[in-house]
């Protein structure tokens, strides 16, 4: 997991996203030999192991993995500790179990299957050790109980996390109306508001919790712990984008905004990830997580006449390509991410009815961050579709803005130059060239990404 991020000579000819195939094979070999003697550190190299294979966007591998890591923890009779264990030793226990917890819930989601109830004990154990001493290594730390225990509070927003995910699939297929998806995400909302409210003030979201965190080695914990949160509320705000949202609801009309509001705050802590140092999010899972405040970002600049909001999309969809560009050399699976994302927009071009619809594809898009999606296939007509709406929107002759202005290049020209601040034709260039459309922006940055 770590040799893509290392600069040691040894790995200078090995590209970063191919490394760790021979240390990940030779785990699996010590694994099927210890498959029936659990221990704390089986549990542990599988966990890891199907994080790898997630990474390499083998969901099957990464659901099995995770699966056999619950298995044994269950054996092993976690969340139950050893009397004999030393203090960072039973907090290795707690924390194990609360990855097993974690690792169990988004690889069920990615399948789109129901997560496995635990058959024993809490999902996760109140953490002893605060997270800053935990990270000191110390064989002997205080006995303190600290709120300091960032993945405790991002343990209590998974279940917030099932929930939304269910509640879009069951809208896709068509098992609820709109009506009362609505009465669930004012719910869901709340729960993840009072959640934030009951963080201690020292982990709440502002600059000067965030750069307190980086003195304590934690900036990237600190991140993620809050970027879980918007991308949920992202995710559950997502059916607003559909034009009939409003117009059939009435009582809810500001869905739209707070999914925005969440996109462009997810962007901001992507920025803040690769601006401040110690707080980079390299994990691939944020890659999925900024596809999907880009595609927010892509509703603003397809439908909106707000010149602000539409610099402000520019700009928020420029950076979260320029952090995606940097993570897809890591991880394989992020290069399905942004494949995913041309194939969203792809819809957004060629249907008639509107793209933000929430059917089956855009469900699975939203909710299962490393399967793979075949190209969306979009109705021809959709007669609820706002006829308003559609009048603002831009057709796919509007994107391809080259055809009757050769100053700006085409999808096939240049693109290879367009690397990140340098170069005529830099994703910074285009972003501050008026004669540029958004929908040409958004064209040349998508193939620049997977090119």
């Amino acid at each position: 997991m770590a040799e893509r991020f290392s600069n040691h000579p040894h790995y200078h000819d090995i590209a970063r996203g191919q490394r760790g195939k021979l240390g990940a094979s030779a785990v699996e070999s010590l694994i099927y030999q210890s498959i029936t003697t659990p221990s704390l550190e089986t549990v542990q190299a599988l966990i890891l192991i199907g994080y790898y294979y997630g990474g390499e966007g083998n969901t099957k591998a990464k659901h099995i993995y995770s699966g056999l890591a619950r298995l044994h923890a269950e054996a092993l009779g976690m969340p139950d500790i050893p009397n004999d264990a030393t203090i960072m030793r039973q907090e290795e226990y707690r924390r194990t179990w609360l990855s097993v917890h974690i690792a169990s819930h988004w690889t069920a989601t990615d399948m789109s299957i129901e997560s496995v109830s635990f058959t024993h004990g809490p999902e996760y154990t109140p953490l002893e050790v605060d997270d800053v001493i935990f990270a000191s290594l110390d064989p002997d730390p205080p006995q303190t109980t600290s709120p300091c225990n960032m993945w405790a509070h991002m343990a209590k927003t998974l279940e917030i996390f099932n929930k939304t995910s269910t509640l879009l699939r069951r809208l896709s297929q068509g098992l609820i109306p709109f009506s009362d998806y609505c009465m669930e995400a004012i719910k869901l909302e709340n729960s993840l508001d009072e959640w934030e409210q009951n963080l201690p003030p020292n982990l709440q979201y502002n600059m000067e919790n965030i750069l307190s965190s980086v003195k304590n080695r934690l900036g990237r914990t600190f991140l993620a712990m809050h970027i879980g949160r918007h991308h949920f509320r992202q995710m559950l705000f997502f059916p607003f984008l559909d034009a009939r949202s409003n117009r059939n609801n009435p009582s809810f009309p500001q869905g739209a905004a707070q999914c925005k509001q969440s996109a462009n705050t997810v962007s901001e802590i992507i920025k803040h990830s690769t601006d401040i140092e110690g707080c980079d999010l390299n994990y691939f899972i944020y890659g999925h997580i900024a596809v999907i405040s880009s595609c927010v970002h892509l509703h603003a600049l397809l439908f909106s006449d707000n010149a602000e909001e539409l610099a402000i999309a520019r700009q928020r969809l420029v950076s979260n390509f320029e952090y995606l560009m940097r993570i897809k050399s890591y991880w394989p699976v992020v290069d399905h991410s942004v494949a995913r994302l041309r194939k969203f927009q792809n819809s957004c071009q060629d249907a008639i009815s509107d793209p933000f619809v929430l059917d089956n594809w855009m469900s699975r898009f939203l909710t299962e961050h490393s399967s793979d999606l075949s190209e969306r296939q979009m109705p021809a007509t959709q007669p609820e579709t706002s006829t308003e709406h559609i009048t603002t929107r831009h057709t796919s002759a509007d994107i391809d803005s080259t055809a009757d202005n050769p100053e700006i290049p085409g999808p096939s020209q240049t693109i290879d130059h367009m690397e990140l601040g340098s170069g005529a034709q830099s994703l910074f260039d285009l972003l501050h060239d008026e004669q540029v459309t958004s929908e040409a922006l958004v064209n040349h940055a998508i193939d620049w990404l997977l090119e």
